[in-house]
Order: structure tokens, then sequence, then C-alpha cells
């Protein structure tokens, strides 16, 4: 590396710890991040290159592994490190149990798409909730390519009982698709929620999220077969 490009990287560190990051433009936060991943190299073309390829910095930050290495000169360093990022960001923005309350659509909506969003594996979720809205859990039901006719409902039942929950939100993510409900995703909520009827606990609605898209199946008018 040239001596002027090992100062130009001093002065963007030295910008940072001076200003928090104020006035930077999207590819120098993005130059000064892969200065991590690769100490020891010029990563101004680098930058500018995934900020081409994926037209913003949170569209580089959506991105899986394999698809930042398709940029030229992203090795598995800089793809981890730009990967971690966006995990850590979603699990410091996460409310605890207990502090949230989910009681409208709109602030399910809100938690949903800061949580579920920028995920690249489909996840089928439930959102455990007492009687007043309170968040008391977030939990797995299934991962992976969900396939809707096999999720087994004792999943969702174990963890209701073990959160005494009243209520549950369904939610699951299209990665890379669009927040529409299919006929399985229908046939789903309508299957969970007869489960919960005959077991005391309500499904409350069902979400799906679609990167920065959310639907909700009460606001679409598709919770009616499951009422």
């Amino acid at each position: 590396m040239t001596g002027n490009a090992e100062g130009h990287r001093e002065r963007l560190r030295k910008r940072f710890l001076e200003s928090g990051g104020r006035g930077f433009s999207d590819r120098e936060m993005l130059e000064l991040l892969l200065t991590f991943a690769r100490p020891r190299k010029d990563v101004r073309e680098e930058a500018a290159d995934l900020l081409e390829r994926f037209g913003s910095l949170d569209g580089v930050f959506r991105q899986s592994p394999d698809m930042l290495m398709t940029s030229p000169g992203i090795g598995p360093a800089a793809a981890t490190l730009l990967s971690m990022v966006t995990l850590a960001s979603q699990r410091a923005v996460r409310p605890a149990p207990g502090d949230c309350i989910l009681d409208s659509v709109e602030k399910v909506k809100a938690y949903l798409a800061a949580r579920l969003g920028p995920q690249r594996r489909e996840r089928l979720v439930a959102l455990l909730l007492d009687s007043s809205g309170k968040l008391l859990g977030e939990r797995d039901i299934e991962m992976g390519t969900v396939d809707r006719a096999s999720v087994h409902p004792r999943n969702l039942v174990e963890k209701v009982i073990a959160l005494n929950a009243t209520s549950v939100i369904l939610v699951h993510n299209h990665p890379g698709g669009r927040a529409e409900a299919s006929r399985e995703d229908r046939a789903l909520t309508a299957r969970l929620s007869e489960l919960g009827r005959s077991l005391g606990f309500r499904v409350l609605d069902h979400f799906i999220v679609a990167g920065p898209e959310v639907l909700s199946f009460r606001e679409s008018g598709l919770m009616a077969g499951a009422d």
C-alpha cells in the first residue's frame, strides 16, 4: 500500500473519531469498514464497486456473504465483517421482552421491519404476548425453507405454555420476495388459529415481511377464516 493510501486511511479514522461519522458519505463509511478487513489494501475502489453493484449502503448490508463476494476484491474477511454489522445492529435494537407493547398493527410493523426485514433466511416466528399486548418473547417455530404444510403445532404450543402467553402473532419473512400471502400461508393461519381456540390462546394476526414491506393478515381482511 502506498504512503498516499495509508495517509488517506488515517485521515478517515481521525475524522470518524472527531466527528462520530457526521459528514461521512456512504462510500467513506463503507471504505472505513473495509479497512478493518483489508488492513494493507487501498479499498476505495472496492467500496465504490459495492455501492454501484447494490445501489446503496443499505443495499450492501442486505446482501448475503456469498453475494458480497461476487463484488471484485471482496473476500471472506470483508464479507464476514459487513454481514456481522447487520446482525449486530439487529440485536442491538431488539427491545427486551417486557419492555415492548405490541397492541397495534403499526407497532408490530415497526418492530418487524427492524427485526426481520434484512434477514436472508426464511423464518416462521411466534411473538408471544400477555393479555395487555406485552411481548413475553420471540420464538422460532421453523427456520430455513418453511414448508407450511409440515409445521408441527406442538412447536407453537410448547412455546405458548412455557411463557404462559395468552395470544400469539405469527410472522414469517420472504427473503428477496414480496409481502404476499399464499394459499399455504392462509391455510397455516387457519390451522394454528383453530388450535389456539381449542387450547385457550388466540392467534391475533399473521404478518409477512419482505424487506421494507410488511403485510398484516388482519389489516388485509385475511383473518376471516381464522377468527
